[in-house]
């Protein structure tokens, strides 16, 4: 019979940085001038002998898409190999069999990329980090997004004037690049469920969906045509500026009198874009005192600069109206024993007062949905809403093997950088736990 076995054999690793090292680098070098589509012989070669293999392959790649069928079948002695300078003692450079090492190499890191499939739910900044980290080390990593394009809160919770979507947009791109697959308008929860994404093949989800329910402010009149949530408001511009909705649509309009409740970075958020749609006034409030509040200096001072006011240890005891808001009825705040004598928050007696305005703006806080937690097993929260995660055997694994949760979606909502030191860290937990069971650790 006959053998049709590959007759020549690569270069090991060391048989090619010791070729590698044989290789002049000839000021202008005429392997390149040699070979018909110029491929840097040269550079790639000098990478070799340092062994940065990864710049070798960026190398021949910037001229070659197809090196692994190149380097077994081009007529190398008549093109490059036959142009080396030492060709012409005989000892020319074995530059197919380089070129077939980096190809070989590339192409078992691209053929082994699969270590498994991962579902990533919520394409925010946790998401986002974790499905980038993944593919990095070699996973499917597929993202579900409920709403029609990606990005979470950095795209419908941050404004343009502070993260262009634009900028959102070329982040996203280079991740999909990665291998990342993003499927948007999947509610998991409701389109489907954890079980079934176990189903179809994932060994791993991770939850990543962030706070986006916001808390009630509990006052009368909440119900108000007039009275909004942050959240709502901020999506709501975010989509009249990439052209989803018309600017008639927005919450606040030209002249409004706008009162922010809450001192948060979403409420600075808020109150800055109220201006910037043409809000005449903007004040916000807040129960606490002004060294207590939780946006940042950055944000705060900006804020005063454009012309926000603030009043501190004042809160709106009830929205006024009878049929849409046209004030708020507030009182002073300060610390006083409560009945039990624990030292709180209380309304100062004799400080009620009413203002006038046109919109109020809730900025107290959010919360997670309960979509997929009701609608998946084994998965616990706290009395709060906020998934429960353990720090071992894994971190950020939920009561349920093989899921796991970081960033806004655990606890009270943080920053986008403390997210994505989150997703890093859970990404770090997946690939240790899929390695772990491949090889029956943790079965």
């Amino acid at each position: 019979m006959l053998n049709f076995e590959e007759l020549e054999k690569g270069f090991t690793e060391e048989e090619a940085i010791a070729e590698a090292n044989r290789c002049l680098n000839c000021k202008n070098p005429l392997c390149t001038s040699g070979c018909p589509i110029e491929n840097r012989i040269r550079d790639f070669i000098q990478a070799i002998k340092v062994r940065d293999f990864d710049r070798a392959i960026e190398f021949i790649n910037e001229s070659s898409n197809l090196a692994v069928i190149c380097a077994r079948v081009c007529p190398h002695t008549d093109q490059c190999e036959g142009a080396c300078v030492l060709a012409k003692k005989g000892q020319g450079i074995r530059i197919s069999k380089l070129e077939r090492f980096l190809a070989d190499k590339e192409m078992e890191r691209l053929l082994i990329k699969s270590k498994g499939k991962v579902a990533v739910i919520g394409s925010g900044p946790a998401g986002l980090t974790v499905a980038a980290i993944l593919a990095k080390e070699g996973y499917r990593a597929t993202v579900f997004e409920a709403r029609n394009v990606p990005g979470g809160v950095l795209r419908h919770g941050i404004p343009e004037y502070r993260l262009p979507n634009e900028m959102v947009n070329k982040q996203i791109e280079i991740i999909k690049n990665l291998g990342v697959r993003i499927e948007t308008g999947v509610v998991i929860g409701e389109d489907i469920n954890m079980d079934q994404l176990f189903e179809m093949g994932y060994q791993a989800a991770f939850i990543g969906t962030g706070t986006g329910l916001s808390r009630n402010l509990g006052a009368p009149g909440e119900d108000l045509p007039g009275s909004l949530q942050a959240i709502y408001f901020l999506e709501t511009i975010s989509l009249i500026i990439e052209g989803s909705l018309k600017k008639a649509d927005a919450p606040v309009q030209q002249g409004d009198r706008v009162v922010v409740l809450g001192a948060g970075n979403v409420a600075i958020d808020a109150a800055r874009t109220s201006l910037r749609i043409g809000a005449a006034e903007v004040t916000v409030m807040d129960i606490v005192e002004e060294s207590a509040r939780r946006c940042n200096d950055k944000e705060y001072e900006e804020a005063l600069e454009e012309g926000v006011r603030f009043r501190f240890q004042t809160s709106v005891r009830e929205i006024l109206g009878p049929d849409k808001v046209t004030g708020v009825k507030t009182s002073r705040f300060a610390p006083a024993p409560d009945e039990s004598g624990e030292i709180r928050l209380l309304p100062v007696p004799g400080t009620e007062e009413q203002m006038a305005c046109d919109k109020v703006i809730i900025a107290i806080g959010q919360k997670p949905f309960a979509r997929i937690v009701s609608t998946t097993t084994g998965i616990q929260t706290n009395e709060q809403g906020y998934v429960i995660t353990h720090e071992k055997p894994y971190y950020s694994m939920t009561t349920r093997e093989g899921v796991f949760a970081a960033g806004d979606v655990v606890h009270e909502p943080q920053t986008v950088i403390l997210a994505m030191r989150e997703g890093r860290r859970a990404a770090e937990a997946i690939n240790n736990y899929l390695q772990d069971k491949a090889m029956g650790k943790n079965s």
